[in-house]
C-alpha cells in the first residue's frame, strides 16, 4: 500500500530532495495566481474593462494555452526533452508576462499578453507530471501536499498583494517584482533534483501519438476530464471575478478583497493537508460527491448576501470543498497511465484551460445582461455537477 508523504518518517534523501524542489514548483504556481488574482481587479478598473470585456481577455489567455499544453504534453513525455525543460520554460515565461503587464496601457496589448501566456502555459503540467513521478517513483501519495502548497503560497500571494496595494504600492509594480522573481527562480530549476520520469520510448511516439485525444477512451481518464472541467470552471469564474465581486458589487477594500481571496486560498491548502485522510478511509468517489455538495452550499451563502465579510465566509467554504478535487484527478490521471503520464496530465489540463476559455466570457457575459450575482449561479450548478458525475467515477 502507498505510504502518504509527509505522513512517513523514513524518507531518503532523494525523495526529501524530490519533494522540496517539486513543493517549490507548485508554491511558486500558486503564488503567481494569487496576486493575479487580486490585481486583475485593478488592471481591469485602469483599462476600463467591464465583465464582458475582461471575459473576453481571459478567454483568449486560455485558449491559447489549450493548444500548447496537448503541444506539450509530448514534450514533457519524450526522452529527448522531457519534464525539466517544460517546468523551466514554464516557469520563466510566467515570469515574463508577469512584468508585461506593468506596462500594458491598451486593451489590445492586455489581449496580446495573455495570449503569450498561454502560449507558453506550461507550468501546470509540468508541475502535475512531476507529482505523478514522484508519487510512482518513491511509492508514495503526495499529490493533495503539492497541491496544498500550492494553495498555500496562493493565499500568501493574495494576502501580499492586498497588503501591498492597501499600503500604496502601484499593481505595475506588484507584477514587475513577482515576474522578475519567478524568472529568476526558473534559472534554479535547471539544477534542482528531479525524480526520475516514466516517458515513451522515442521508438514508440509514432504509435502512441495517434493521439492525445485517444486517451479518452480510457474510462478513468474521462471521467477525470469531466471532473476538472467543471472544477476549473468554477475556479476560472472565481479567480477572475471574486476580487471585483467583493471590492466593485459589495464596497470591500483592496485589503479586504486580497483577505477574501487568500481565505480561499488558505482554506485550500488547508483542506488538502487533511483530505489525504478522508481519501484513505472513504475513499476518492465519495470525498469527490462532498466536494461538490459542500461547495454548492457556500456559493448560496456567497449569492445571498450583500455583506462582503459572510460572502468571504461563503468563499472560504468554497475552497474547503473544492479543494481535493484537483489533486485526486491528477493522481488518477497519472496512474491510469503510466509511460503516458504527460500526455494523460496535459489532456485534462487542457480541458481544465477550456473550462478557464468557456467559464470568464459566459459568466461575464450573463454579468453584463443581468448582474455578477446572478451569473454565479451557474458556478453553482457547475458544483453540483461535481456530486453528480463523481457518482459514475471508478474507484
Amino acid at each position: 500500500m502507498p505510504k502518504y508523504a509527509l505522513f512517513s518518517f523514513r524518507m531518503s534523501d532523494d525523495e526529501k530532495n524530490h519533494f522540496r524542489a517539486i513543493m517549490l514548483a507548485f508554491a511558486a504556481l500558486g503564488f503567481h495566481v494569487g496576486v493575479w488574482a487580486v490585481l486583475l481587479a485593478d488592471l481591469a478598473r485602469s483599462l476600463g474593462l467591464g465583465p464582458g470585456s475582461l471575459g473576453v481577455a481571459l478567454t483568449c489567455q486560455s485558449a491559447a494555452g489549450v493548444a500548447a499544453l496537448l503541444v506539450g504534453g509530448r514534450l514533457a513525455d519524450s526522452e529527448s526533452f522531457g519534464r525539466r525543460p517544460v517546468l523551466v520554460v514554464g516557469i520563466s515565461a510566467t515570469g515574463v508576462y508577469l512584468a508585461l503587464l506593468a506596462f500594458v496601457e491598451s486593451y489590445a496589448a492586455f489581449i496580446a499578453v495573455l495570449v503569450f501566456s498561454g502560449m507558453v502555459s506550461m507550468c501546470d503540467l509540468a508541475c502535475n507530471s512531476l507529482g505523478g513521478d514522484y508519487e510512482r517513483a518513491h511509492d508514495a501519495k503526495a499529490m493533495t501536499f503539492f497541491h496544498a502548497g500550492f494553495s498555500g503560497a496562493a493565499a500568501v500571494g493574495a494576502l501580499g498583494s492586498g497588503a501591498a496595494l492597501a499600503s500604496g504600492v502601484g499593481f505595475g509594480t506588484i507584477f514587475l517584482a513577482v515576474g522578475a522573481a519567478l524568472f529568476a527562480l526558473s534559472v534554479a530549476f535547471l539544477r534542482v533534483p528531479l525524480p526520475r520520469s516514466s516517458v515513451v520510448p522515442e521508438d514508440d511516439v509514432g504509435e502512441t501519438s495517434s493521439g492525445t485525444l485517444a486517451l479518452l477512451r480510457v474510462p478513468a481518464v474521462f471521467a477525470c476530464v469531466a471532473i476538472i472541467f467543471m472544477c476549473f470552471s468554477t475556479d476560472a469564474a472565481l479567480e477572475g471575478y471574486t476580487s471585483i465581486y467583493l471590492r466593485d458589487l459589495l464596497g470591500a477594500g483592496a485589503f479586504l478583497g486580497g483577505v477574501g481571496l487568500a481565505s480561499l486560498y488558505f482554506a485550500g491548502a488547508m483542506s488538502r493537508l487533511f483530505s489525504a485522510a478522508a481519501i484513505l478511509r472513504f475513499g476518492e468517489r465519495k470525498v469527490l460527491f462532498s466536494s461538490g455538495l459542500v461547495s454548492t452550499l457556500g456559493l448560496g451563502t456567497v449569492l445571498a448576501t450583500d455583506m462582503p465579510s459572510v460572502a468571504a465566509l461563503g468563499l472560504l467554504l468554497v475552497g474547503v470543498a473544492l479543494a481535493p478535487v484537483a489533486p485526486i484527478v491528477f493522481s488518477m490521471t497519472s496512474r491510469a497511465t503510466p509511460g503516458q503520464s504527460g500526455r494523460a496530465v496535459s489532456l485534462v489540463t487542457a480541458s481544465g484551460y477550456f473550462a478557464f476559455t468557456l467559464s470568464p466570457v459566459i459568466v461575464g457575459g450573463l454579468a453584463d445582461l443581468s448582474s455578477l450575482r446572478m451569473s454565479f449561479l451557474l458556478l453553482l450548478a457547475l458544483c453540483a455537477g461535481i456530486s453528480i458525475l463523481s457518482r459514475r467515477m471508478p474507484e
